[in-house]
């Protein structure tokens, strides 16, 4: 048994050092104003397509939401997507577009909930091993159900772009 485990450790150490197209990371948020407090967990791991300007990712989310007065939730969402990278600007920077699928999976309300998006960005290569990437906006479809007063389904075409507020992540590249 212990020469299947190390001969198992050994090939999955060759396949990482030789694929060094894996990377791991995510990002970490939090809203903390008078009534209300939100806290975001996202890991995610992802696989850049060798000679190929695309990366295939799955990231995960965790976000913690208390308004005072009123209660908490806690939300579990699942979000695969695709990124392209159409330019590489001085080695070190370099532009991308997302397409995002983002469904929830556990929540208190709403349950179900679904959003297609386009997330453009830019990452920066700060060593051979770390990158940082920044996601600056949004446009896409989401559909919730949540329902208004006449009992109406909420959902809809979304946007935003906001240079001020960036969604940051932080990768290790294997």
């Amino acid at each position: 048994m212990k020469k299947l485990v190390l001969t198992l450790a050994i090939v999955f150490a060759g396949i990482m050092s030789a694929n060094a197209q894996w990377w791991i990371g995510g990002g970490l948020g939090a809203d903390i104003q008078k009534n209300h407090t939100a806290v975001t967990l996202s890991p995610e791991i992802g696989y850049m397509i060798p000679d190929s300007p695309f990366t295939i990712a799955l990231g995960a989310g965790y976000t913690y939401n208390n308004v005072k007065g009123v209660g908490s939730t806690n939300t579990l969402s699942l979000q695969p997507y695709f990124r392209y990278v159409p330019c590489t600007i001085g080695g070190k920077f370099s532009l991308f577009l997302d397409l995002t699928a983002d469904f929830n999976l556990i929540d208190a309300a709403p349950k179900g909930a679904y959003a297609v998006l386009l997330q453009p960005g830019i990452a920066w290569m700060a060593t051979d091993k770390w990158t940082a990437a920044f996601r600056f906006g949004r446009i896409g479809y989401s559909h919730n159900f949540i329902k208004d007063a006449n009992d109406v389904p909420i959902d809809g075409f979304l946007t935003g772009f906001d240079l001020a507020a960036p969604s940051i992540r932080i990768y290790y590249n294997f």
